[in-house]
């Protein structure tokens, strides 16, 4: 089953007021290889009124990654973006079968669930929450979590997916052992 890395970047973290401005998608197979290089990446166009009611912290990093210009340059609607995410998903994959994948994936699922129903109800209900096994690894095993390299946090969707998928590869080869190790 292939696992669908999704990272979005929003306006704020509530996800019933702000908004989707940047969503990247990857796939891998069960082996964390991914199955296209390219991957499907898109900025969404959000009037600069919104964007000037952010919270600090999103002011501060959209700012300063570039994706504020990003955003207010971009011609492209949230409905096109889905559309396209659509298309993309529907090309490498059937209905129901693409796990969905990524850190705190959970919030990234809630906007989605609003904003982009469409493809959450084209992927299957279950989730990999990588931060999940951050989470159990820093309260089980602190020095395991300690050899974890250490996350360069750019906050952009496309880089944050990459870590993200760096870092199920290595709780899968240091922390998940098959049973014949």
């Amino acid at each position: 089953k292939p696992i669908v890395w999704i990272d979005c970047e929003m306006t704020g973290l509530d996800h019933n007021n702000d908004h989707i401005i940047e969503i990247c998608c990857l796939i891998t197979d069960k082996n964390l290889n991914l199955i296209d290089e390219e991957g499907y990446e898109s900025v969404i166009h959000c009037p600069k009124e919104r964007l000037d009611q952010m919270n600090e912290w999103c002011i501060q990093h959209h700012g300063d990654s570039g994706l504020t210009a990003k955003v207010i340059a971009s011609t492209k609607t949230l409905s096109q973006v889905e559309d396209e995410l659509y298309e993309y998903l529907n090309r490498f994959m059937t209905k129901g079968v693409g796990i969905i994948a990524g850190n705190s994936i959970h919030m990234d699922r809630l906007f989605m669930i609003r904003e982009m129903p469409k493809v959450i109800d084209f992927l299957m209900y279950r989730i990999i929450d990588v931060s999940s096994f951050m989470e159990f690894s820093k309260r089980h095993n602190t020095k395991v979590q300690a050899l974890l390299p250490p996350k360069i946090g750019s906050h952009t969707a496309k880089s944050d997916i990459l870590e993200s998928i760096g870092q199920m590869k290595f709780y899968r080869d240091v922390y998940l052992k098959k049973a014949s190790e």
